[in-house]
């Protein structure tokens, strides 16, 4: 049945269902290729043919490849250990786990995929990829990737296979892996694309929407959307063999769009699968491989936290105020331009095994010894967390005034914009970091609020300025709070500071 496809949730939801589905029977019967699922022994055929080596392939636990790929972004990154990627659109975990052995022990992949299916199918391979591996740095999480859960500027490198076309909003899409990339970060995309637009037959099928072709942008607008997220270096290379491959199979889905194309035309006149890359600009001053400021007294930290949830620890129902303030202390240092490389018992047992002082002090105490924080691999610390001075003093850094913007405020800040901004996602997303960073609803409450001050200024202003010049009485005196100084509209100001900046010199109020 034919519909037309406006309503953006109406499309995310039948991409949800669609892939709900390959995610329950993808394996189990033949099924059209990227983005509707394959057999097993055809999922590894079209794997081989875009460039996975049979190596990557014989290591993947069973039922990760289910045939959704259009190209392999992975290579394209080059990626290299330690690093942190994020796979958009994870599916059931292919890319990520060819991936993860290639960023290490230390490197951390991310997958983020807003069907629940597929991420159950994912999370259960987990088990089969640290047996085969030895490695413990794959996580998978629920959600959209119009609103990525990860943080800002948090991720070295992101990859995608065959998934942005599906999206209601690409525009945001690029927006945030924009958001989420470290300054000089990159990102790798495999995607179809369209070379002109298709006939309005096949734009309205739906199984050409989760078959990745009806959803998909044109070449010029996909750069356009990666320019204007503030992306650089970018770089698009149309691969027709991909197409070219699925016609020669006579794959259901392209059987179905040649029924539609207008006579003497095919497939990869219109659709092509498009390698996608770029960085984000990268702040001047800062090491672009790492995302750090170069300084002279820069040495590199190594904490070996005890087995935590997250990376961090700073999530669940209760969070340890220690380890809040060491977060910010974490971040604090990053800032200076020291490198700090952090490993979790439960989710890099290799990186305990590989030192040899933390070996041995494991051998010896056990988790007592833990957390344990080396510098330039020597002991600083061992069974607690440092206070911020020793760390200042360890790693030689100047005793100036310690920065107040750690995580917490930095969320604050965040809510306080997201409300003037009207952005309910973002307020959304904020609102949940602040929670996990054990921020107190009090002090959230404290920042919507003077987001409304801000939002309700210049809405303000010029009410009190129509007043004037109508004798009107339009603006409410009592909410019309500066949001700078904090007193009520009309009334003397405190000289100083920003409150005499706000009327130029020669003017009249």
């Amino acid at each position: 049945m034919k519909e037309t496809l406006q309503d953006k949730e109406a499309v995310r939801e039948k991409v949800r269902a669609g892939y709900a589905e390959i995610a329950q029977h993808g394996s189990e019967r033949r099924k059209s290729s990227c983005c509707s699922g394959m057999s097993e022994v055809d999922s590894d055929t079209l794997a081989r043919h875009i460039g996975y080596t049979a190596e990557e392939l014989a290591v993947l636990p069973v039922g990760a490849n289910i045939g959704l790929s259009c190209g392999n972004p992975g290579a394209v990154a080059a990626l290299r250990p330690g690093e942190v990627l994020l796979d958009l659109g994870s599916g059931a975990g292919f890319d990520a786990f060819v991936a993860a052995p290639k960023v290490g022990a230390t490197g951390r992949v991310i997958g983020v995929d807003m069907t629940a299916e597929m991420l159950a199918k994912a999370r259960k391979n987990i088990a089969t990829y640290r047996q085969r591996t030895g490695l413990d740095n794959v996580e998978f999480r629920l959600g959209e990737i119009e609103h990525l859960p990860v943080a800002d500027a948090s991720v070295d490198v992101i990859i995608s296979n065959c998934v942005i076309n599906l999206s209601p909003d690409k525009p945001q899409v690029w927006r945030e892996i924009a958001r989420v990339l470290k300054p000089g970060g990159r990102v790798a995309v495999s995607d179809l694309a369209l070379l002109k637009p298709l006939p309005s037959a096949v734009v309205e099928m739906v199984e050409a929407l989760v078959g990745c072709v009806a959803g998909a942008a044109l070449v010029p607008e996909i750069e356009r959307m990666a320019k204007e997220a503030g992306l650089e270096d970018i770089i698009l290379k149309a691969k027709s063999a991909y197409i070219e491959g699925m016609v020669d199979w006579q794959d259901p889905l392209y059987q179905k769009i040649i029924a539609h194309l207008p006579a003497g035309t095919k497939p990869s006149d219109y659709i092509t699968s498009l390698e996608i890359t770029a960085h984000k600009r990268a702040v001047p001053g800062l090491d672009t491989t790492q995302g750090r400021i170069p300084s002279k007294a820069a040495s590199r930290l190594e904490v070996y936290d005890p087995a935590m949830c997250c990376s961090t620890g700073v999530c669940g129902p209760t969070i340890d105020p220690v380890l809040v303030r060491f977060a910010a202390d974490v971040k604090w240092l990053q800032d200076q331009g020291v490198e700090v490389r952090r490993f979790n018992l439960s989710q890099s047992p290799a990186a305990f095994v590989a030192n040899e002082v933390v070996k041995t002090a494991l051998t010896e105490r056990g988790e007592a010894a833990l957390p344990m924080l080396l510098v330039d691999g020597r002991v600083l610390a061992s069974g607690h967390y440092p206070e911020r001075n020793l760390l200042r003093a360890a790693l030689s850094l100047t005793s100036g005034a310690s920065s107040l913007f750690s995580p917490a405020v930095a969320e604050l800040v965040a809510i306080g914009a997201a409300i003037a901004a009207n952005c309910e996602p973002c307020l959304k997303y904020h609102y949940l970091a602040a929670q996990r960073l054990g921020v107190c609803p009090a002090d959230m409450a404290r920042a919507v609020a003077m987001g409304v001050k801000v939002k309700d200024a210049p809405h303000q202003s010029i009410l009190r300025l129509a007043d004037k010049l109508t004798g009107a009485s339009l603006s409410h005196p009592a909410v019309a709070l500066d949001p700078c100084c904090g007193d009520p509209a009309g009334t003397d100001k405190p000289s100083g500071g920003c409150c005499d900046a706000k009327v130029a010199p020669g003017t009249t109020d």
